[in-house]
């Protein structure tokens, strides 16, 4: 990557994140850690192991041992680019551009963009597994009301749906299906010539995202064992915060604190740095389990100084990220034009 793309990449980061500590406070950050005391080392500790999972998801999806992609430079990629997602203000998908171009001297373009593609859906779909398991688990050994079950079986129609729905795109594609239904659609006709222009990069992105699921079958199904346990270890997390003041829960009741609030909180994805969404998500799902409602206001203030210091980390490594050599400062469709003409 262009060593002054990485700096105005690590610059705008900074930045954001300097504005977050102020806005929490460094004197409330410095409480948060004292009360949760040395069980704030595991707390931050879990959160490596989950990072280091989804780089693991990542390389297999990459076919990194054939492409002479070291792991380390994967790992490190990863935790930029889930660092540069905490703290894009909406939809949290700004890590996306950058793993592009922390890959395309590596792998190639067409490879690096498919890539991140690809891990994003398989990322969304082992969510989905995700919230399904932890929904069968809930209704069979958790004590939960009436009301709440109903409302577990509706997600768990509409989480089927969309687990269907992708895999159906990781077998048949994306964009040729786009781009057809594109045509079909008089008021978005506009969109359909821009993405005509770029057809036939698109079709090779295309190729590369069904040849995983199609042909490497193994390699995609370990990707989604990886990126899928991952969210196991991340419930230990509310495990131990919880544990840092006195209240013992088994991990089945961590796993379900963890699915239910991450479900809430991408439910509200549009919301700037998840903004409430998160304490208001932890304060429900406390509160169907009968634990003091207000506890998750405190789980959520641990969640974001947990965040505050991967982010941190994130940041730093984008200065080392990539291959110290000369390198173009062209976009994506720049390189798509070129391989199209």
């Amino acid at each position: 990557m262009n060593k002054y793309l990485k700096t105005i990449f690590f610059i705008i980061g900074l930045a954001v994140f300097a504005y977050l500590v102020h806005d929490f406070g460094i004197s409330n950050i410095i409480e948060n850690v004292k009360r949760s005391g040395w069980w704030f080392i595991p707390v931050v500790g879990i959160w490596g192991i989950v990072y280091l999972m989804n780089a693991w998801a990542w390389y297999y999806i990459i076919d990194a041992k054939n492409k002479k992609v070291s792991f380390s430079h994967i790992f490190g990629v990863t935790l930029s680019g889930f660092a540069i997602n905490y703290i894009t203000p909406f939809v949290n998908l700004g890590g996306e551009p950058y793993r592009v171009y922390a890959l395309k001297d590596s792998i190639g373009m067409h490879s690096a963009v498919s890539s991140v593609i690809l891990y994003t859906m398989l990322h969304f779909l082992s969510h989905f597994i995700f919230w399904i398991t932890a929904i069968i688990f809930t209704a069979v050994f958790l004590p939960i009301a009436s009301g709440i079950k109903i409302t577990l079986f509706t997600a768990f129609v509409i989480l089927s749906g969309f687990i269907w729905f992708t895999f159906s795109r990781h077998k048949k594609g994306i964009f040729a299906s786009l781009i057809n239904l594109l045509s079909k659609l008089p008021l978005l006709k506009s969109l359909h010539k821009k993405l005509e222009k770029k057809e036939k990069s698109l079709l090779k992105i295309d190729e590369e995202i069904k040849n995983l699921y199609n042909n490497r079958k193994k390699a995609f199904y370990t990707a989604l064992f990886w990126d899928y346990a991952s969210r196991f270890a991340a419930s230990f997390e509310f495990l131990f915060i919880l544990k840092a003041i006195g209240i013992n829960i088994s991990f089945m009741e961590a796993f379900y604190i963890n699915a239910g609030s991450s479900l809430i909180i991408n439910l509200f994805f549009f919301m700037p740095f998840e903004l409430g969404t998160r304490e208001g998500g932890l304060y429900l799902v406390l509160d169907s389990l009968g634990l003091n409602a207000v506890t998750g206001i405190y789980i959520g203030l641990i969640n974001r100084v947990r965040e505050f210091f991967w982010i941190l980390i994130g940041l730093i490594l984008i200065q080392f990220n990539g291959k110290k050599r000369p390198e173009t400062s062209k976009n994506i469709f720049e390189y798509m034009s070129e391989d199209s003409q």
